[in-house]
């Protein structure tokens, strides 16, 4: 009997069912494992940092308390290299050798081009001053009122403050009634001499054939005359009303520059109505003007009209030249002081009506051991200088100067007087010594641009 068949035990299907849960629960494993994984990643790198970091510390060749690859001296920032840094980039004492410090060295074609006028420092004559105050004014011999010569009204203005204007020049248009009137009265005056004129003809023909008689022919000899005074008057009044040249018609005329200069005052404006005693403008010549200065009474007798005098103001750095023009006959009571006159002539735009200046007026002339030429003192650096050659250089000398002069002859340079910096036989500048300055102004900028 065969053994009964035993059939195998299978195992029972296991159903897996994934809820909400397990899955967030998966989830947040699957984070950590990488947060676990990428915390060993930056442990390994810091560490095999820090060894390296151990390693270039032990083969550092600087001595304790240096930056990592200083090879000066302790102190040195990194990268310093020592003097050789200070070669390369701050020029070291090559640099100073090229541009000696207040010197101009120049080449000789430089030289020759520049046409440098040497001369020597040595005795002259320069004149004993007496400093006064003073102030700018314009010169009232070359001022101008322009006004319209009859009532009307501004229909064009040409000409505003500050314009350069010349003689004869439009200013402005004007439209009056009573120039109308005027060129009226001329009209009339001009048809009635006309008349006159063709009736004295013919009464002259006939007279002459005895055709008319004697008193007729008077008669219109005297209208005529009548006619032409009265023509020649209307004309006289209208352009007495115009101004000659003002090419005025149709009722308007013009009002003209009577000089050359600037216009300095303006008081009219299109539309506006103005009286026959109203300034429309004020035009000034500005080629000349006054400096009216002080003179006190203990300088009275010292000070007259031929004085040379130099004039000086803040703010101007070169001083206009004049002579005394005028001294005032009477003392001011309060002031206890005269006023006199010195005349510049084109002494330039910053010299303005209004500003308070000093004039050094020369009373008398002196000896002084040493001058240089005017024409050779340079400012540099807010200092007086003059260029001194020394051997193929010239150096910038600052000086003190002093009393001022003239050399000998009509047309003598300006001098100065040397109080310090200059001995008498010393060589320098006198002529085109600006071009050294400006060398300098040139070699000093690069110098201190290379450092």
């Amino acid at each position: 009997m065969s053994a009964p068949k035993v059939k195998p035990k299978v195992k029972p299907k296991v159903k897996i069912e994934l809820t909400r849960a397990k899955i967030a629960a998966l989830v947040g494993g699957l984070l950590l494992l990488i947060a676990a994984v990428a915390t060993g990643t930056v442990l390994v790198e810091h560490s095999v940092h820090d060894h390296d970091a151990e390693e270039h510390e032990g083969h550092d060749h600087g001595k304790p308390g240096e930056a990592a690859h200083d090879h000066g001296e302790p102190g040195e920032a990194a990268h310093g290299h020592g003097e050789h840094a200070e070669g390369e980039h701050g020029h070291g004492e090559h640099a100073e050798g090229e541009h000696e410090e207040g010197k101009v060295k120049l080449s000789p074609e430089a030289l020759d081009n520049a046409r440098l006028e040497l001369l020597t420092a040595g005795p002259g004559k320069v004149a004993d001053t007496v400093s006064l105050p003073g102030e700018v004014a314009l010169n009232a011999e070359a001022l101008a009122h322009v006004t319209p010569r009859v009532s009307g009204t501004a229909r064009e203005v040409r000409k505003q403050l500050g314009d350069t204007v010349k003689k004869g020049d439009v200013l402005a248009i004007l439209d009056s009634r009573e120039f109308a009137e005027l060129q009226r009265e001329l009209l009339t005056a001009k048809e009635r001499l006309e008349l006159a004129e063709a009736n004295f003809n013919r009464e002259e023909a006939l007279w002459k054939e005895k055709i008319a008689a004697e008193k007729e022919y008077l008669s219109s000899k005297q209208a005529l005359a009548e006619a032409k005074i009265e023509h020649r008057s209307a004309a006289q009044k209208l352009q007495a009303s115009s101004g000659a040249g003002s090419g005025a018609k149709g009722g308007a005329y013009a009002l003209i520059a009577p000089i050359d200069g600037t216009i300095i005052e303006k008081h009219i404006n299109i539309g506006e109505v103005l009286k026959d005693d109203t300034q429309a403008f004020v035009i000034a010549d500005l080629s000349t003007i006054w400096v009216n200065v002080t003179v006190y009474a203990k300088d009275l007798a010292r000070v007259s009209a031929g004085q040379p005098a130099r004039v000086r103001a803040e703010g101007i750095e070169q001083p206009a030249d004049g002579e005394i023009a005028y001294v005032g006959p009477v003392v001011g009571e309060q002031t206890r002081s005269a006023t006199a006159r010195v005349v510049l002539k084109n002494p330039g735009a910053a010299w303005r009506p209004g500003l308070f200046v000093t004039a050094d007026v020369a009373v008398a002339e002196v000896d002084a051991p040493v001058v240089v030429s005017y024409d050779g003192l340079q400012r540099v650096e807010g200092k007086d200088v003059v260029f001194v050659q020394e051997g193929d250089a010239f150096e910038a000398r600052a000086i003190k100067p002093g009393r001022y002069g003239k050399a000998p002859g009509e047309q003598g340079a300006d001098l100065v007087e040397v109080l310090d910096g200059i001995a008498s036989g010393e060589r320098y500048v006198g002529k085109n010594s600006f071009l050294l300055k400006a060398e300098l102004g040139k070699s000093e900028a690069g110098h201190d641009h290379a450092h």
